[in-house]
C-alpha cells in the first residue's frame, strides 16, 4: 500500500502524490492550511477541493494528523 501523505505538513510536492490531486488542488490546499490552519476531516477536505466527495484512493492515502508522523 502506498505512503499516506499528512495533509495538514505535507509539501507543495508532496501532495501532488495524492490521486486525483494536481497543481491546483495542491495550491487550494496550501493556501486554506495558511489561512484557517489544519483540514480536520474528509468533509472539510473536500471543500478545500472543490468536489463533492473524495475518491476511496484518494481516502486511504489522506493523514489528517496536524503533525508528521
Amino acid at each position: 500500500m502506498p505512503n499516506r501523505v499528512a495533509v495538514n505538513t505535507a509539501q507543495f510536492r508532496e501532495l501532488l502524490e495524492l490521486p486525483g490531486v494536481g497543481i491546483e488542488q495542491a495550491d487550494r490546499i496550501v493556501r486554506f492550511r495558511r489561512v484557517h490552519g489544519p483540514i480536520v476531516d474528509e468533509s472539510e477536505l473536500s471543500r478545500v477541493l472543490g468536489w463533492r466527495a473524495l475518491d476511496e484512493s484518494l481516502w486511504n492515502r489522506v493523514d489528517f494528523s496536524p503533525e508528521r508522523p
